[in-house]
């Protein structure tokens, strides 16, 4: 093999070397999919408390990607200096978008982007997990909480519902309520 012949193989070996090692480094479709949704989430955050009026903050809320709703919140619990836990991903996590520790108590969360009044069924379905697993939870929405959904969170007092005024509270102070 002749000298020049071996410098080009060399280069090759090296080029795919390299682009094995960039492929095996790189993060999965996942991490990527969750790092931007946290990057937009923070975009969020910094922006809300920029709109002037109580109406205006739910309806941009309302009309953000739903993930980066999730993002949002668990962004805000951890800027307040909860520990946050997050789902490995957004689909199949069986009815819950993460989990924060407050005081020492777990509470699971589910995150829901409505529009208008929040499904009734969905709430029971949420209270129904909290119950199977023991422990509280954090239902927060952007919705319209009606009287059914409030006579589901009224009778199981693992469950809490933050929503309207408490909702943009929350994301300005951290204080839940």
């Amino acid at each position: 093999m002749q000298p020049y012949e071996m410098m080009i193989l060399a280069a090759a070996l090296a080029l795919a070397a390299a682009l094995l090692l960039r492929r095996l480094l790189r993060p999965k479709a996942k991490e990527r999919r969750h790092r931007r949704k946290q990057d937009q989430a923070r975009r969020v955050l910094a922006k809300i408390n920029t709109i002037p009026l109580m109406p205006q903050r739910l309806a941009y809320l309302r009309k953000i990607d739903p993930l980066t709703f999730e993002e949002l919140l668990l962004e805000a619990f951890e800027r307040r200096g909860h520990v946050v836990r997050r789902n490995a991903s957004y689909s199949g996590d069986g009815g819950l978008d993460g989990s924060v520790v407050i005081e020492g108590e777990t509470y699971l969360l589910q995150a829901k982007r409505y529009g208008k009044h929040i499904n009734r069924a969905h709430v029971a379905a949420f209270g129904a997990v909290l119950a199977a697993r023991n422990c509280s939870g954090i239902f927060i929405h952007t919705g319209r909480t009606g009287a059914g959904a409030k006579d589901v969170a009224a009778a199981d007092p693992n469950l809490t519902i933050v929503s309207g005024q408490r909702l943009l509270d929350f994301l300005n102070t951290g204080d839940i309520g």
